[in-house]
């Protein structure tokens, strides 16, 4: 699935010179900057460079004749870009610099949404191809629905979410652009193809404003249930063990002691698959499942990134679950509780989080994700400010939230303010009210 989608911009250079040097440099026009850590290779020679921090790159001598030379780079790759390609031609004598160039976004804008690309919030760019799950052909005519919240100021101490979406239509080749897209926020993403659908993806555009996903869609009669396995392993090629594997908008699994996960059931076509564990960062990915197919999926986690200062913790899992009974029997009046017997019978985390006082809840990225708002204490309350999160006693984002059920859990304490939190979980930078959830994992 690594076609050419888009025109890139190169620039084809004759380069003429004898059995000497040959040098160029690569600029990323998406950034404004010399692309640097980019390989760069002639087909048809034996020679490979890297670009420095200029985006110069130098051969040895290559022999006369015509070569094409390739550019490779992981941003270019996210950005949906891929390898780009200049024609290049040596002949014996002197010899002009090659330069090679990326499309610039505003190039892109004229040629895939044929309109000049403004100054606005939503300038970012998303493309991809829609595809039978089950006959891998192409489907024109199919709708892509991207959603995402702009957060915008209202007065001094309040802000405010609104929430937008397109749809953009796939062409004759099955290729939709869509146009307009915010390009600093979490966009939620679904195909449509006849009556059936793709699952919700997640994607957020990088600084380059552009980026690329692909879909399957099981059209009916075809949507037999496909089975998703996989292994999950650490940094290290450890087995990672105790963690979960979530399918959204499906079912959840326990990661076994060898790594090894299995979930049965899953609607076909592609769908979002989350992977968390204790003490590891969490992953989430798109993958493809044809029908009544099984899908291999290898995940690795990395460490859980430390994002305050070194807190050291003595005790095991069942320590910080004893903890959180001691709070709750204590009832200081800094926070409040709710134990697993009041949990068990409601019916959504929607409502075991509404059960509390002062949260307010506002829609998330995608259709299932929500967030929780807390008075803000740096204007008087008059404010709200995104509480923090932490999960089994680590930070977290509220997009996993929806992977649980209100039977996972051991409890839930919510502190309206940073301040009154146990120490290890104060967010001092930001001063919001914190939100810590227990579940039954760490028993």
């Amino acid at each position: 699935m690594r076609g050419a989608l888009l025109v890139l911009l190169v620039l084809p250079t004759q380069v003429v010179l004898g059995q000497r040097p040959v040098v160029g440099t690569v600029f990323d026009s998406l950034l404004h900057a010399p692309l640097r850590g980019a390989d760069v290779w002639a087909r048809g020679s034996e020679q490979r460079v890297q670009t420095d921090a200029n985006g110069r790159f130098r051969f040895d001598s290559i022999a006369p004749g015509r070569y094409t030379l390739l550019v490779s780079h992981p941003g270019l790759d996210s950005a949906g870009l891929f390898t780009l390609a200049v024609p290049l031609t040596i002949t014996g004598h002197d010899s002009l610099p090659v330069r090679v160039a990326t499309p610039s976004l505003a190039t892109l804008w004229q040629r895939r949404c044929g309109q000049d690309l403004m100054m606005r919030a939503d300038s970012g760019l998303i493309f991809g191809v829609v595809q039978d799950a089950k006959t891998q052909d192409r489907l024109a005519g199919a709708g892509v629905l991207l959603q995402w919240l702009r957060i915008v100021q209202t007065d001094v101490t309040n802000v405010q979410t609104q929430p937008r979406e397109i749809t953009a239509r796939s062409d004759s080749t099955g290729t939709y652009y869509a146009c307009g897209v915010a390009r600093d926020m979490k966009i939620a993403l679904r195909a449509y193809a006849q009556r059936d659908s793709s699952g919700l993806l997640d994607l957020q555009l990088g600084a380059r404003g552009i980026g690329r996903q692909d879909f399957q869609v099981a059209l009916a009669p075809a949507r037999q249930p496909a089975v998703l396995r996989g292994q999950a392993a650490t940094v290290e090629q450890t087995p990672v063990y105790g963690g979960r594997v979530s399918v959204r908008e499906g079912a959840s699994t326990v990661i076994g002691a060898d790594g090894g996960f299995i979930i049965r059931g899953v609607a076909p076509g592609t769908q979002w698959v989350n992977v968390q564990a204790i003490g590891r960062a969490p992953a989430a990915q798109a993958v493809d499942l044809r029908p009544g197919d099984t899908a291999w999926l290898a995940v690795t986690l990395g460490p859980l990134p430390v994002t305050l200062a070194p807190v050291r913790v003595l005790g095991q899992p069942s320590r910080m679950l004893a903890d959180f009974e001691d709070r709750r029997r204590a009832g200081s009046g800094l926070g409040y509780f709710r134990g697993e017997a009041e949990i068990v019978g409601m019916a959504s985390m929607r409502s075991v989080l509404s059960s509390f006082p002062t949260i307010q809840l506002v829609r998330g990225q995608g259709n299932t994700d929500f967030m929780a708002l807390l008075p803000n204490p740096g204007v008087g309350g008059r404010g709200w400010c995104l509480a923090a999160l932490y999960i089994d006693g680590f930070l977290a984002d509220w997009d996993q939230v929806h992977t649980y059920r209100p039977q996972d859990l051991v409890g839930v304490e919510m502190y309206p303010r940073a301040a009154s939190a146990p120490v290890q979980y104060q967010q001092v930078a930001t001063g919001c009210g914190v939100v810590l959830i227990w579940t039954k994992y760490l028993k």
